[in-house]
């Protein structure tokens, strides 16, 4: 089959989509030039037209005309400058120098003109008129809308830390204040004011209530709105949440932060990253959220650097999300990054911290006596010789008692001139501590330089991250370097001119495990090596049973770079309508490298070291990502009245193109420089290709009456190239309202101050599947156990079926809730329900006979509901002048049913209809079997094991029918939910009730934080068969199985009421290792996730040391304690792992140091 490239059935051909981004590639690199232009010679003095008709008019009252219609302001004085002066004025669309000239033609008053500012002065080299720029002492006071004066308010003069607070009566003097400084006024709970000084000597001030995170502008899809104007499912995090943590990624923290912003860590290896999730479970085939930096979706925010970012926005349900369409179906994470403010002087910050960490658990292992005891006894119940005999007891014994002279392990007496490996070995090793280090350290570096003048703005931000790693016997290393540019311009008063450059660079080096570099592998290890195994032998060097010449076996490599370029225009050709253009090109570029080499393996007992024979190899992977987006929309905004319209309406058009090349060689020749051309043995090449592309017009329009009765339409055409011709399309339409009642007039109940009411209703389709399910793919292979000519013959497989009519998965989402603010907007409140209801997943086609000789095709036929609440609560509030403190508590729910599934006879091994995602099925446990009489008159169980005795568990027969079973394993209806036997829903593994709580407070530059998170209900079965239970049961019946201390604790005749069963060292123990109630675990928890305390130096010390603005030193905590009832074996946030449940690289407690410095 020839695959067209040309296009892919949308709109636009592909082809056209490429001639689109080379064009907009040039329009950012002339918005560059214009950039750096407008950085040196455009002013808005140059660029803006007056027109002024005004008859018999004093001076004074055209200059206040002229203030009123642009962004000019003057400074004279009344002495020096005549100006009840009466004129006449009759001018259109000139420049300000034109103006002033017609104003005092035939005068002796002169102008100054600084962009915005102009100063009026006689034309007299005696006068006085400098004293108009020198410095003064300004007074005043502030009220609140009562008039009541306002105590501890601050007043600073903008850019500097020079500043003072208003006494008891609300009255301030501040002195040293030219005409040009900005005096900010700030207090909790009143809204921030600026005001420039100029010619006054006086400012009163009257502050207006500021409803705490109502009033705050939050950014949305495509423009930002006013908080109390919100009409959707939005939260915002501010940069205070995300100050100064000794984190690696903003995931963990944001963890906790957002009411059903789920972020599950993986694992602690250095540079992992975790996942995210919004309002629970999306679709069976998964689906997360869309990450947008500075309105640019991203394919991930883990390498992001927080002290970059200004805000997180969440938007969780349909209306929010929606004009970001396709791949927004289950939310969107918006970041802010910072930009520089108008009028700021240059301000250069630096913020470091130094930190080390320890594993937030560490397994305790039971000494080898505890170990050999142990296992001779479930060696006993299972009818087997001892495992240790009486003569290797004793030389365990002595062994603990002498490590330093006794001899840790003997001659192999099967194999002459070797060590016994394990059976015979009599060390005392606890592995978990061998494998890993107790501590490993991390530091980060931040500078940002920001600042702007009239018409420029700019903020540059670099980073450096650091961490090591905890294994003992190899080093890991990750860095992270990051740099973010966003310029903002303005060359004349109706255009406006964005740039913004995003460039990260990750480095992972590791060790290759001799296999594929899958750290997961050493906690494995670590938890399946007996304690009496040998660490070292007799002579000192590391034994075979160890395994940790791995962790020498050659390294992995890891190197990311990602660069991103963003041009944005904003064209204003007349008030409140603007038209923008933004382009982005982002290039991804992931390299990787591992040397598999031969190492150590073991030495013999003359010291003759022997290497392993199946590890030389060297693979080497580059693969790229190309992304292009283009935007298009314009917005049209109009005040009638108490009347607002907002309209928008846009188009985006996105591709991305993957490229990856694989190669392997083995049999290297040399190690010193390992490379694929040093390789002599066979050869492995792959290449994968991939693109997708998608096409959406959108439009919102909102409509808002005197912020009370609020309405927001939005829609979004989607189209995407993952479905076939015909089926690409889909409109995805969304509404949300909100009534404010504590607008209205009858509304008196003066202790709420807000009172919104909110709902919405909206869909949105998921492009979130393979890029080629609608094709028909030929398998390509190497046919075993064939040999022609000493080789592997290729084969081609047979293509599959495809569906002809494969469409969107659909996302519904109905939302209601209320956002409140309370007793002087000190209290705020936000909740949230929701119903989500995901149709036509892909889901398995009806079975077909197998002599079609091929799989069927998948279809869209599968439904999923989730239903559940949010609820955000603040308090915020000021004690005294000087003592400011809050507190914030999230709490979140979720429950995901399955609605519609292919599987007619409800088997229990996949979905089916009514179930409820997360079920965990298993027997109820009526206890350990402790008399005669309890084994005589229990149920048959003898499906699980012919042999019951005291000691065992006893299953409950649920159905009555006098056997334990798990219902019919054959005929029409197997094991099915009509079918269950004596199993049942025994548990739930879906977390519930997440929660965050946060504390902050400050007290005459003291401050402190304090954020806990947790899971107030979960359900776990961490005990599966074999390996993956290693870690809850100890006895596994198997080879290489460990004990902790709490698994000591099971059945023997002494030890009746024990937790656990009798242990067999057989496969007959898994009989008693069945899913069960009884050791069903409670994976709820409580962490305190971070604790901070910092103080920053008096404002009179910067003012002596002149060129620092601020300095702030801190201590810091991450992960110091948790609260949990999982055995010690676990971490409650690590119940997970590819080798078996908690088999995970640890994550870390961590402590830090660090300063912050504003210049």
């Amino acid at each position: 089959m020839e695959k067209n490239r040309e296009r892919f059935g949308l709109a636009v051909p592909i082809c056209q989509v490429r001639k689109i981004t080379r064009i907009m590639r040039l329009t950012v690199l002339l918005m560059t030039i214009l950039i750096s232009q407008a950085f040196a010679t455009s002013s808005y003095s140059q660029g803006k037209l007056l027109s002024l008709r005004l008859t018999n008019s004093t001076v004074k009252d055209v200059l206040i005309e002229i203030e009123k219609n642009s962004e000019f302001y003057f400074l004279y004085s009344n002495l020096l400058v005549d100006v009840d002066r009466k004129i006449n004025v009759d001018l259109d669309d000139k420049k300000i120098e034109e103006v002033l000239d017609d104003i005092f033609q035939g005068t002796e008053t002169v102008f100054v003109i600084n962009d915005r500012q102009i100063i009026l002065k006689p034309n007299s080299k005696d006068a006085d008129w400098l004293g108009l720029q020198q410095d003064r002492t300004v007074t005043g006071k502030v009220v609140d809308e009562n008039g009541q004066a306002l105590p501890g308010v601050t007043v600073m003069l903008k850019g500097t830390t020079q500043g003072t607070v208003t006494d008891f009566d609300g009255n301030y003097s501040i002195a040293d204040i030219p005409p040009t400084g900005v005096l900010i006024f700030s207090f909790v709970g009143m809204r921030t004011q600026e005001i420039v000084v100029g010619n006054q000597m006086t400012v009163n001030v009257t502050m207006a209530e500021d409803a705490i995170g109502i009033e705050e502008v939050v950014a949305i899809g495509y423009g930002t709105v006013k908080a109390v104007n919100v009409t959707g499912a939005v939260a915002q995090v501010g940069e205070e949440e995300l100050k100064d943590r000794p984190v690696s990624n903003i995931g963990q923290i944001l963890q906790g932060k957002v009411a059903n912003l789920n972020v599950a860590t993986t694992d602690g290896a250095p540079g992992a990253g975790p996942s995210y999730n919004i309002r629970g479970t999306t679709s069976i085939n998964g689906g997360g959220p869309l990450f947008v930096v500075d309105g640019i979706p991203v394919d991930n925010i883990t390498d992001l650097n927080p002290s970059d970012i200004k805000t997180f926005t969440v938007l969780k349900d349909a209306a929010s999300a929606a004009i970001y369409g396709a791949r927004a179906a289950y939310g969107v994470i918006m970041v802010t990054t910072k930009q520089g403010d108008k009028n700021e002087k240059i301000s250069i910050t630096y913020n470091n911290s130094f930190g080390f960490s320890n594993p937030t658990h560490t397994p305790n292992q039971v000494n080898s006596l505890d170990f050999a005891e142990s296992y001779n006894i479930a060696s006993a119940n299972s009818g087997q010789s001892p495992m240790f005999t009486e003569e290797h007891i004793q030389r365990i014994k002595n062994y603990i008692a002498d490590p330093e002279n006794y001899p840790s392990n003997v001659p192999d007496p099967n194999k002459a001139n070797h060590w016994s490996y394990a059976n015979l070995d009599n060390d005392n090793v606890d592995w978990w501590r061998a494998f890993f280090k107790n501590n490993r350290s991390n530091q980060k570096h931040n500078v940002g330089i920001s600042g702007g003048g009239e018409n420029v703005t700019y903020y540059i931000g670099g980073g450096y991250y650091t961490e090591g790693g905890f294994l003992r016997y190899a080093n890991e290393d990750f860095d992270r370097y990051n740099l973010t540019s966003n310029i903002h311009t303005e060359p004349t008063d109706w255009m406006r001119v964005d740039l913004r450059t995003r460039y990260y660079k990750t480095y992972l080096d590791k060790p290759s495990d001799g296999y594929n570099g899958d750290i997961g592998n050493w906690a494995h290890l670590a938890t399946t090596r007996f304690p009496n195994w040998s660490l070292y032998d007799p002579n000192g060097h590391l034994a075979a049973t160890a395994h940790l010449g791995k962790q020498t076996a050659g390294r992995t490599n890891h190197n990311n770079d990602e660069f991103s370029l963003s041009g944005i225009l904003e064209l204003e050709p007349i008030k409140d309508w603007k038209i923008n253009f933004d382009y982005t090109y982002r290039n991804h570029i992931y390299r990787e490298s591992t040397h598999a080499m031969p190492h150590v393996w073991e030495y013999t007992i003359d010291e003759q070291p022997i290497y392993t024979s199946h590890l030389d190899a060297y693979s080497t992977q580059f693969a790229t990502t190309e992304y292009n987006s283009f935007n298009f929309y314009t917005s049209y905004t109009k005040e009638l009245g108490g009347h607002s319209f907002y309209v928008l309406l846009g188009q985006q058009v996105e591709e991305n193109n993957y490229k990856r090349l694989y190669g392997l060689k083995r049999d290297l020749i040399s190690h010193d420089i390992p490379s694929i051309a040093v390789g002599v043995g066979d050869t492995d090449l792959a290449e994968n290709l991939s693109q997708w592309a998608t096409m959406g017009t959108f439009a919102r329009l909102k409509y808002n009456f005197k912020e009370k009765y609020l309405i927001e339409f939005n829609a979004r055409y989607d189209g995407t190239s993952k479905f076939p011709e015909g089926d690409r399309f889909g409109l995805f339409p969304s509404v949300s309202v909100a009534y404010n009642m504590a607008k209205e007039n009858y509304w008196n109940l003066e202790f709420v101050d807000s009172f919104k009411l909110r709902s919405s209703y909206g869909s949105l389709g998921n492009q979130n599947v393979a890029n080629y399910l609608y094709l028909s793919t030929i398998g390509i292979g190497t046919k075993y156990p064939y040999i022609i000519d000493g080789k592997l013959p290729n084969y081609l497989g047979t293509p599959g079926l495809v569906s002809e009519s494969l469409t969107w998965e659909v996302a519904t989402t109905f939302d209601v809730g209320f956002d409140a603010a309370l007793l002087g907007n000190r209290l705020t409140a936000s909740f949230d329900w929701y119903r989500r209801v995901t149709t036509d997943m892909i889901g398995p086609a009806e079975a077909l006979p197998s002599v079609l000789g091929t799989s069927v095709p998948t279809k869209n036929n599968a439904d999923l509901e989730t239903k559940g609440f949010e609820l955000t609560l603040g308090w915020k509030d000021r004690i005294g002048k000087e003592f400011d403190y809050s507190l914030s508590f999230v709490l979140s729910d979720y429950k995901s049913k399955v609605l519609k599934y292919n599987n007619p006879t409800k088997l229990l091994s996949t979905y089916y209809e009514g179930m409820e995602i997360g079920e965990i099925w298993g027997m109820e446990t009526v206890g350990i079997i402790q008399t005669e009489e309890e084994l005589a008159n229990m149920p048959d169980q003898s499906l699980f094991w012919g042999n019951w005795s005291l000691g065992d568990i006893q299953y409950r027969d649920l159905d009555g029918n006098g056997t334990v079973d798990w219902g019919e394993s054959s005929g029409d209806n197997p094991r099915t939910l009509d079918n269950p036997g004596d199993r049942k829903v025994i548990g739930n593994s879906t977390p519930r009730f997440n929660f965050g709580l946060n504390g902050t407070a400050s007290w005459k530059g003291f401050d402190a934080r304090i954020f806990l998170q947790g899971t107030a209900k979960r359900d776990l079965w961490v005990g599966n068969h074999g390996n993956g239970g290693v870690l809850f049961w100890g006895f596994t019946g198997g080879f290489g199985s460990n004990l902790y201390e709490p698994q000591l604790d099971f059945w023997t005749p002494d030890n009746t009421d024990a937790y656990y069963p009798k242990p067999y060292n057989s496969r007959e123990i898994h009989k008693n290792q069945y899913p069960q109630t009884k050791y069903l675990q409670n994976g709820a928890y409580l962490r305190l996730k971070n604790i901070q305390l910092g103080y920053t130096l008096p404002r009179s010390i910067m003012n002596d040391i002149g060129f620092i603005s601020k300095i702030r030193v801190f201590v810091t905590g991450e992960n110091l304690f948790t609260i949990s009832s999982l055995p010690e074996m676990y971490d409650p946030e690590l119940t997970h792992g590819w080798w078996g449940a908690g088999k995970v690289y640890p994550i870390t407690k961590t402590y830090a140091l660090g300063v912050n410095v504003n210049f």
